[in-house]
């Protein structure tokens, strides 16, 4: 009687509210969102990969249960499955294209990790695709450099190093050559090498007076290349 009243309970309401609540499943494990998912048949309905959380999933997954739950999200083009799979396939799996085509797809759905590492390896390519890449990273919609330190970058510098540090590296990146764009600069030129001050410059305040949005990101991008360098596999 109780497990029919609750079913009914269940049924009538809105798969909205059966999506968030599967939603919050997921946040807390894998195993509360499949528990939750196979107690009643509107949950199972309601179930939707592609907006889950996977905060609860492991960046690099080794159990089976993680492996097939982050297969799933990622068959329902889920935006962080996407950016995991895009950054495995570039930088470990030497897919440069397929992982591209993730991170690009990850990109288009607003996830800001994967909007950060897609406009940098562009960025990296030179040419067209430098320009393209500018475009891509200006929709974050970052605050003037000169305003001080950005958050955001903070938590994207974050979770590339812990994805990077979980994972084998075996691609590298050359970081870009600059150009020449009159606009008086602090931003000292970066050398396309690994060096302890550039290690420590990833940790350290995004604050680097003033400077364009060109010279900001090639900066960064050095620095991105830099860590890549730090987890390199040889």
């Amino acid at each position: 009687m109780t497990t029919n009243f609750t079913s009914d309970i269940v049924t009538s309401l809105p798969e909205h509210m059966l999506s968030e609540i599967l939603k919050h499943a997921a946040s807390n494990s894998i195993a509360d969102f499949i528990n939750v998912k196979l107690c009643c048949k509107a949950f199972d309905r309601a179930s939707n990969y592609e907006n889950v959380s996977m905060e609860k999933v492991s960046l690099v997954p080794w159990h089976k249960c993680e492996k097939g739950f982050q297969k799933r999200c990622k068959a329902a083009n889920n935006a962080e499955a996407l950016y995991r799979k895009g950054m495995i396939n570039c930088f470990s799996r030497r897919k440069s294209e397929s992982g591209l085509r993730c991170l690009k797809k990850a990109t288009e759905k607003g996830h800001v990790e994967a909007v950060y590492t897609y406009g940098i390896i562009l960025i990296c390519l030179d040419g067209e695709l430098r320009k393209q890449g500018l475009r891509v990273l200006s929709s974050l919609h970052l605050p003037k450099p000169n305003q001080g330190n950005s958050r955001m970058i903070a938590s994207c510098r974050s979770k590339t190093e812990k994805f990077l540090s979980c994972m084998w590296v075996h691609v590298a990146l050359t970081g870009p050559k600059g150009i020449c764009c009159n606009c008086d600069c602090d931003i000292e030129e970066k050398p396309n090498h690994s060096t302890p001050s550039e290690c420590q410059a990833w940790d350290a305040s995004n604050d680097v007076s003033h400077c364009c949005d060109y010279c900001f990101w090639d900066r960064e991008a050095n620095l991105f290349c830099s860590l890549l360098r730090k987890y390199l596999i040889n």
